[in-house]
């Protein structure tokens, strides 16, 4: 009986002494799982974004490709509404004030609610150069944020090669997570605009269709 007595009495301290181990082996181990699943998340909503504008742009280039923005140009120069996403007819009755504007809204209807409209910068030029332009100068200065539209803009006609592009600073969402990533990665892997940010890109370039009477092909 005494040996029992013993037994159990050991068995009992050992359980008392492995008290809170799960919590104390948790605490080391949360830090790395938090910025792992921390991580995960803040990449996998970027690159969803970066996705999402690339299919944007597409999309509203085709309406230059194909002079559905030309169309559109003398309905917002007489202030008459049209529908706000044009892929969907159906959608809000608008007035732009610009075809820039028209646009800007066009592509906002693919991205939100992942980004916010506002802050993105749309440019849209026809390079002079053609296919064979250096498509880098729309980072030059004061190529960002202009829109060439209306009836006497060359990215409206027929056959014009067109450049679209889009931009979106990405606010990283946890600044610490950056710091480790761009400490390792010294190639700015996650930060790579400013203090906490990402920039975000999608570009177009086509060539328009002949889309206009007497014009048989490019």
């Amino acid at each position: 009986m005494n040996l029992m007595r013993a037994f159990a009495f050991y068995n009992s301290a050992w359980i008392r002494s492995d008290r809170g181990s799960a919590a104390l082996e948790f605490g080391f181990i949360a830090p790395i799982f938090f910025v792992l699943m921390l991580g995960i998340m803040e990449i996998g909503v970027m690159t969803f974004s970066q996705f999402a504008l690339q299919n944007s742009v597409t999309d509203a280039g085709r309406l230059i490709r194909t002079g559905q923005a030309r169309d559109v140009a003398p309905l917002l120069s007489s202030s008459i509404p049209v529908p706000q996403c044009a892929k969907d007819a159906a959608s809000t009755q608008v007035s732009y004030a610009t075809e820039q504007a028209w646009f800007n809204g066009q592509i906002c209807c693919g991205v939100t609610p992942l980004l916010d409209c506002s802050n993105l910068q749309v440019t849209v030029m026809t390079p002079p150069g053609g296919f064979g332009t250096n498509f880098d100068t729309l980072l030059a200065p004061g190529t960002q944020g202009t829109y060439f539209g209306g009836s006497a803009s060359t990215a409206d006609q027929a056959c014009s090669i067109v450049l679209v592009r889009a931009t979106y600073v990405w606010t990283v969402w946890f600044p610490g997570l950056a710091r480790i990533l761009n400490s390792n990665l010294p190639a700015q892997f996650l930060v790579n605009v400013g203090s906490n940010g990402r920039l975000l890109s999608g570009t177009s370039a086509f060539r328009n269709e002949p889309f206009s009477a007497g014009v048989a092909g490019c």
